[in-house]
């Protein structure tokens, strides 16, 4: 009897089909891993962002007339601006700009007129409304969610789903 050696069709059929099956399950943890990662940092970044814009109606720096100035965030739905005043104005050369990562955008902001101004000296929020003082991240592709909550003194709370 002859002895023959190798694999047969099957065989390799067998086991291209389970290396395919495990290379799509990881390439589906791995997005979900991405896009959990594009809502921490955008959220990270925001939230550091208001915290110093809170910082800077706190400590006293002037505008232009030798008054200390408030500071605000303004909400796109992809983006924020942050800027200098009592009021966003989109034709105001030293505003900034920051994009969200990735697919995230902004799915709601429940604050007056899509902005967040910090009061001159104090640095709480100007016109405060309770139930109108949460923001909400959200990655379009996985549904991941991070709920962002601001007290009058501007504190917040962060929740992720």
């Amino acid at each position: 009897m002859k002895r023959t050696y190798g694999f047969t069709l099957i065989e390799i059929s067998i086991v291209m089909a389970i290396t395919a099956l495990l290379l799509s399950l990881a390439m589906i943890s791995l997005t979900r891993v991405q896009s959990n990662t594009y809502v921490d940092s955008s959220v990270e970044t925001l939230l550091s962002d208001i915290k110093l814009q809170q910082t800077n109606a706190m400590n006293g720096r002037l505008d232009q007339g030798g008054l200390p100035a408030a500071y605000g965030i303004h909400f796109e739905t992809t983006s924020y601006t942050v800027f200098a005043g009592d009021a966003y104005d989109e034709f105001d050369a030293s505003n900034f700009t920051i994009s969200l990562q990735g697919s995230a955008e902004f799915s709601s902001v429940t604050f007056p007129n899509n902005e967040i101004v910090f009061e001159r000296g104090s640095g709480e929020i100007a016109g405060f409304v309770e139930g109108s003082n949460t923001i909400t991240v959200q990655d379009l592709g996985s549904g991941i969610q991070t709920y962002i909550e601001l007290n009058a003194l501007g504190v917040f709370t962060t929740i992720q789903q």
